[in-house]
């Protein structure tokens, strides 16, 4: 009971920024060019010509893990080019030389933990960077905490990364927290009625749906169904779709990636399931309009990252950090950026500029900055800020698919 109590007044924290099943203003960054470890010297001690100096101590380079190959490839590049972006604009703006390597984990947590090993026996690192999936990072925070070593789980929202560690910090939303975020959107938007579940069978699914069902029943809603699928095999949701069809659910959510989520949806149109359609952040990109058509309009979207795409800076309310950001970023790599890019962009930067309040590169001192974060002008959420516990938490953006693209909700 204590724990849906928490749970129930974290729900309120995180809709304290939304207006009944509205959107929020998005938010954003700075300037480009591309400075990797490759192309830019190393630096042993230094001074930032900007807000003051910085005793490296040898440990001038962040390193990142992540998919640059492999299945989770989108996300991994989108991370990857704005994490890159972010580096290069502070070095511009600070006068200081950081560097980044970029390294290839495949997506496979064995793969990310070699990497680490790696990445700890480099003396001029002081900080590492996970840059996709809660598997990764958490398979890799053991090596990391030994070490005493920074590490930001880039894209990693599981509730139990920020204890796995003193020095480890999650980017994401709290998983803990923004399922209940979701729960309470659905719940203000469609009423507490009867709601099916059909969910990734991951580390995220598993725990983001879990959230979820114990919020719904805690607001005297009733879980209808509550189903897993194994993500990039299942192909056929029929059998599924069917029973959830057969308990006349009042919202239907799917917890899945953009490309599962899309076949569930659609398939769900083609057995006239009828109910309320909600999907995760996840689908907030264009390979996802790009296969689902306007064949699931009507579908809410809900998300703690922000979208990019032109149908929502269409609909206005965004700032013009927003604006640059999205200008700087396709000049630098010919594309829009989406939250994976944001994520990658606000990691680094989150870093950098605790450095730089630090002055020094020392594992603790950059620790002290980034805890210390209460509020934090990001572009990869609303109202972005740690707590005591090192959670992140952020306010919840709101989008109905209307012909094909995503819509604000006001």
């Amino acid at each position: 009971m204590k724990r849906i109590l928490a749970l129930l007044l974290c729900g309120a924290l995180c809709l304290s920024t939304l207006t009944g099943c509205g959107a929020k203003e998005e938010k954003a960054a700075e300037t480009p060019a591309p400075v990797t470890e490759e192309n830019s010297e190393e630096t042993e001690t230094s001074e930032g010509t900007g807000d003051g100096t910085i005793d490296y101590n040898g440990k001038n380079k962040l390193a990142m893990f992540g998919p640059l190959t492999g299945d989770n490839l989108q996300y991994g590049v989108k991370i990857k080019n704005g994490a890159e972006l972010a580096l290069n604009q502070f070095n511009e703006e600070h006068g200081t030389e950081f560097t980044i390597e970029f390294m290839d984990d495949k997506g496979d947590p064995n793969e990310a933990v070699n990497l680490a090993n790696k990445i700890v026996s480099d003396d001029t690192v002081f900080c590492a960077l996970a840059g996709y999936g809660s598997s990764c990072a958490m398979a890799t925070a053991p090596v990391f905490d030994e070490a005493e070593l920074l590490l930001m789980g880039v894209a990693a929202s599981h509730a139990d990364l920020p204890g796995m560690g003193d020095y480890i910090f999650p980017v994401p939303m709290s998983a803990r927290w923004e399922s209940v975020g979701f729960a309470e959107i659905m719940k203000e938007c469609f009423g507490a009625g009867k709601l099916a579940i059909l969910y990734q069978n991951t580390d995220h699914g598993v725990q983001t749906c879990e959230y979820i069902k114990e919020a719904w029943e805690s607001y005297g809603g009733e879980i209808v169904v509550y189903e897993s699928f194994v993500p990039g095999e299942t192909k056929d949701f029929s059998a599924v779709l069917s029973k959830i069809k057969t308990e006349e659910p009042d919202i239907f959510y799917a917890s899945a990636a953009y490309s599962d989520a899309a076949q569930i949806f659609m398939q769900a149109k083609q057995l006239e399931l009828d109910a309320q359609y909600v999907g995760p952040g996840m689908c907030l990109n264009e390979e996802f309009t790009n296969l689902i058509g306007n064949n699931i309009d009507g579908t809410y979207i809900l998300s703690s990252t922000p979208c990019f795409l032109p149908s929502v800076l269409e609909a206005g309310n965004v700032d013009e950090a927003t604006k640059k950001f999205i200008d700087d970023y396709e000049a630098a790599y010919n594309e829009t950026p989406d939250g994976f890019s944001a994520q990658g962009y606000d990691s680094v930067k989150i870093v950098l500029d605790s450095a730089l309040k630090a002055g020094t590169t020392d594992t603790p001192a950059v620790a002290e900055q980034i805890l210390a974060i209460r509020s934090y002008p990001g572009l990869s959420g609303l109202n972005m800020a740690y707590n005591e516990n090192k959670e992140m938490n952020k306010g919840i953006y709101t989008f109905e698919i209307k012909d094909g693209n995503f819509v604000p909700v006001n």
